[in-house]
């Protein structure tokens, strides 16, 4: 049987069904005439983990009896949304079981999908925000989206520049044809997100407004707290790009469409995603225009507190410190799969000291949820999972943008608690990112460093940091005063020296990253 994604694949779903994947139980056609008419949701950031985590969500409401999708967008690259559409805004979600097994589902729940940078794109993402029906928007645009640029503010109201001031500029659009409430909703995978956004739409705003760009009543109406919110979330599903193993293996199901493409700006692009049986989205339920019954579709609902809490034990503590450990050192040791990883005796160890040993002693414990057994399930389920293909190169992207939000919250409780010299795993960790920065595997060959926007910069301030030369460690002393970057000044924070001891084990040479991984952990 031949199954393809395609405009006529609603009238065969039945097809799909029969060879083993979940479908849609809702009137898809219905769905999108509905979300035409009344548009509830936009989604600005057309990745993977969009797939993964909020068209599940979405698919689920519906099944349960809701009656209106999500409309999403992308800025940057228009192969997104084409790649999209050639599909008809259907994709295949593969999850990944530890056993080897796959459950796939077609996943229906897009409504639309636009490019921002098109005519017709904007015009009608522009339409649907004039709409007040739209109750929420939700973001998946990485840290370095909410690096707003002078440039980017200078340019003023239009779909030119950034993800921050495109989306200012929508909102002007909503505040000219009525100022209609809205929630806006960062499920981007940093701590205090929602802050951050507000943060960052607000400058923009308020730069508009002071050089009469906006009406000053704009900036107003994004500040009062009721007309525009920000909520905080905690967004947890480890998505991997598409992999040619899990393309393979919906081709052996039927599924026709499963090639994997390369796009121009970087990137691989599929009709699926793939991703992990375990997620989590808690959102902060403060929604001043409604919203949809996100209790149906898995999410959990809390005040920001709540919310905050469980996010900084995620983020900070029981997953996203381990990962970014994994993958500068697994990048140094010339790993390719997490998984893999973790059958490595001495990265578990890390692991477990990154987590267990150092992040629990100081953890924030939200209200209904055990930090301890989270961070079980990470270390002996999640991260061990050979049929998730997540690589350490994907987690090393935008380190720079990570490291302070992942380490710099457990460092700075620990100086408070009078502990932080006693912190030995996490400096390690740092160390060895900046190991990781001198482009030099640990048998000494170059090797490609993933994207990072600092890139440039950090080479500069750390060249006098060499490969082979231990002494040179001292050169980054500067470099670890630096809280833009760490989230807190190592060096006030006692925390730099056993940095610095670590980073002059791993420079002597071919070896030295294996050698000090496996002293520590069996020290």
């Amino acid at each position: 049987m031949s199954l393809v994604l395609d405009a006529g694949a609603l009238d065969r779903l039945d097809e799909f069904e029969a060879a083993g994947f979940g479908v849609p139980r809702y009137n898809v056609r219905a769905m999108r005439a509905a979300t035409a008419e009344r548009p509830s949701w936009v989604h600005l950031g057309a990745g993977n983990f969009f797939r993964s985590l909020h068209a599940v969500v979405a698919q689920r409401m519906l099944d349960a009896g809701h009656d209106t999708g999500v409309i999403l967008a992308n800025l940057r690259d228009p192969a997104v949304i084409e790649n999209s559409r050639a599909t008809d805004d259907l994709f295949v979600n593969a999850v990944m079981r530890e056993d080897g097994s796959l459950e796939p589902t077609v996943i229906a729940s897009v409504a639309e999908s636009h490019h921002l940078g098109s005519d017709a794109g904007w015009a009608r993402v522009t339409e649907v925000f004039e709409s007040p029906s739209l109750q929420l928007v939700t973001l998946t645009v990485t840290e370095k989206g909410y690096i707003v640029s002078d440039e980017d503010v200078a340019r003023g109201p239009g779909r030119a520049g950034g993800a921050i001031p495109a989306l200012a500029s929508l909102l002007l659009a909503r505040f000219a044809a009525g100022a209609a409430p809205i929630a806006l909703v960062s499920t981007d995978n940093f701590s205090d997100n929602g802050e951050r956004l507000a943060t960052a739409v607000n400058r923009v705003a308020e730069a508009w407004a002071a050089d009469g760009r906006a009406p000053a009543a704009f900036a107003s109406w994004l500040q009062d707290g009721s007309s525009a919110t920000f909520p905080s979330t905690m967004v947890d599903r480890i998505t991997p790009a598409p992999s040619p193993a899990v393309g393979e293996a919906l081709a052996a199901l039927g599924l026709e469409t499963t090639r994997i493409t390369e796009r121009a700006s970087g990137g691989p692009l599929a009709a699926f995603s793939n991703t992990e049986p375990v997620s989590y989205l808690v959102l902060e339920d403060d929604f001043p225009n409604g919203r949809p019954p996100f209790e149906s579709g898995g999410v959990v609902l809390g005040d920001r507190e709540t919310v905050g809490r469980a996010d900084r034990m995620k983020v900070c503590t029981c997953l996203n410190p381990l990962h970014t450990a994994m993958a500068v050192t697994g990048c140094l040791l010339g790993f390719t799969r997490i998984a893999e990883m973790m059958r490595d005796s001495d990265i578990r160890r890390m692991v477990v000291g990154v987590g267990a040993v150092e992040g629990l002693p100081v953890v924030d414990t939200p209200e209904g949820m055990d930090p301890a057994a989270f961070l079980r399930e990470v270390i002996e389920k999640r991260l061990p999972n050979p049929g998730l293909p997540d690589a350490p190169q994907r987690i090393a992207s935008d380190t720079s943008q990570k490291v302070g939000i992942r380490f710099g919250e457990t460092i700075r409780r620990h100086v408070a608690a009078g502990s932080a010299q006693s912190l030995t795993w996490i400096p390690f960790a740092i160390a060895a990112w900046i190991r990781y920065l001198l482009a030099v595997d640990d048998q000494g060959a170059p090797f490609e460093r993933s994207p990072d926007p600092l890139l440039a910069e950090l080479d500069e301030r750390l060249a006098g940091v060499r490969f082979g030369e231990p002494r040179t460690a001292t050169a980054a002393r500067e470099f670890l005063t630096d809280a833009s970057i760490f989230g807190v000044d190592l060096v006030a924070a006692g925390v730099a020296p056993t940095v610095i001891a670590h980073l002059s084990s791993l420079l002597h040479g071919p070896g030295a990253v294996r050698s000090a991984l496996f002293s520590l952990a069996h020290s």
